[in-house]
């Protein structure tokens, strides 16, 4: 049997154990406690400063714009280096890069098949339905010509756009900062998705309703009839004709492309002025020194010089956007006329329709929003205390009375509101003319076509 002596000393060894297990633990709770402590200050110090320093957005056109430039790229538009870079710093344009190939080898394409559609139409009847082609590819042309003079100036134009923006109001709070850049957005894909829906419409009225079909496969038919152009010389190939496909898929959204730019422009240059007017309307109705009104007098001139800056980038493409709007605007209406071969064409052509008015309609708008804005102040100068009225007002007043604040065609029009009573006006005269020398010709009734 065992001694009391070792009975003692094997209690007093288990019970150094179990006090050295007790503070080991206590030790290795009070480290975790510690870590865990600063895991939680170090998570809300990198919350803080997420929150304010990457927050979603920071309110400055070149980061609104950068998706819709994105996917222009993508279609060989705007071949602008560093368009999603965090501040227009990272902008560059070079000759070098591939971006700049891209597009120019789609200018090249795009001329080809100009050339391919002008020889298909001259050796047919002319009319204003058979140059529909023609108008089609050289209006789109210019205007990939205009982008890539534009991408070349981009860099430097939103330098210049930055440096107004960092001269105007703050926004009140996190949510007006965010609501130019989604207004924007929303904007673009929305107009994106109808056209692309349009596009689809188009290929299943082709498809389900051939009415002329030139081989037994649909898909082979419908590549024969897109690309007439390049089989009226070469002989059907399915590489050929999926290359035509392609470059019709290019062509159809450089020409949605040109609305949509325009009014994302329209709203970027219209949102600086509101945000000069948000201020104005916070402060007009009370005595403000005579520097406050030299200060808004001064960023009103510098928005305008921007906007005419802007204007002298963009002016071809305006004029080419409301043209090529204008003629199909008109030769749409002159076919709604005609008799609907089948319950899928007639949906895909009013739904076209709509589209197109609704998008030209929507530009002018947009666009006609920066001449609004710039006349909003002379309305707001008139609520000015007379005990407030300094000299610096009447000058500003004088300003805003002279100036014609508006993106122009190439100086041939400037687009107002009023412009758009004026288009209406000639869409009604033009059409009212060529309904005269109408008529309804079946397209689908292949024999009357082959005696054409």
């Amino acid at each position: 049997m065992r001694s009391k002596w070792e009975r003692f000393s094997g209690r007093t060894r288990l019970s150094n154990r179990l006090n050295r297990a007790v503070r080991q633990f206590h030790d290795q709770g009070r480290t975790f406690l510690e870590h865990l402590k600063r895991d939680v200050a170090q998570s809300r110090e990198t919350q803080v400063r997420g929150t304010r320093q990457n927050f979603l957005h920071n309110g400055t056109f070149h980061e609104a714009v950068a998706p819709v430039l994105a996917v222009a790229q993508f279609f060989c538009i705007m071949p602008v280096s560093g368009i999603c870079a965090v501040t227009h710093r990272g902008l560059s344009f070079s000759r070098r890069s591939w971006r700049f190939w891209y597009s120019l080898l789609y200018l090249c394409s795009t001329s080809v098949d100009l050339m391919f559609s002008v020889r298909k139409v001259f050796h047919g009847v002319l009319d204003v339905r058979s140059v529909e082609p023609i108008v089609f590819h050289v209006g789109i042309l210019i205007a990939s010509w205009q982008f890539l003079n534009l991408a070349s100036l981009w860099p430097g134009l939103m330098r210049h756009w930055a440096a107004v923006e960092d001269r105007l109001p703050g926004y009140r709070c996190c949510r007006d900062r965010d609501r130019p850049a989604r207004r924007i957005q929303f904007v673009a894909f929305l107009l994106l998705a109808l056209s692309l829906m349009e596009h689809l419409l188009s290929i299943i009225s082709a498809v389900y309703y051939d009415f002329c079909p030139q081989r037994s496969d649909p898909v082979e038919s419908y590549l024969d009839s897109t690309s007439l152009q390049l089989f009226s010389v070469f002989p059907y190939s399915n590489w050929l004709g999926w290359l035509g496909k392609l470059q019709n898929v290019l062509l159809t959204f450089g020409w949605s492309y040109m609305d949509i730019f325009l009014m994302v422009l329209g709203l970027g240059l219209s949102e600086m002025l509101a945000r000069l007017n948000r201020s104005l309307e916070q402060q007009v109705r009370q005595p403000m020194p005579e520097a406050y009104w030299t200060w808004s007098r001064t960023l009103y001139r510098s928005i305008v010089e921007l906007i005419r800056e802007v204007d002298d980038a963009v002016s071809g493409i305006i004029l080419i956007s409301f043209g090529s709007n204008l003629y199909f605007v008109c030769l749409q209406l002159l076919k709604s006329i005609n008799t609907m071969p089948s319950s899928a064409h007639a949906v895909y052509f009013y739904f076209s329709l709509l589209f197109l008015l609704g998008r030209s309609s929507a530009v002018i708008l947009f666009v006609s929003r920066i001449n609004d804005q710039a006349r909003a102040p002379l309305r707001l100068l008139r609520m000015v205390p007379s005990e407030g009225y300094h000299p610096e007002v009447s000058r500003f007043a004088a300003e805003l009375a002279s100036d014609r604040v508006a993106l122009t065609g190439l100086k041939f029009f400037s687009v107002t509101r009023q412009m758009y009573l004026v288009v209406a006006g000639t869409v009604a005269t033009y059409e009212l003319v060529l309904i005269q020398f109408h008529e309804d010709k079946k397209s689908w009734d292949c024999l009357l076509n082959d005696d054409d």
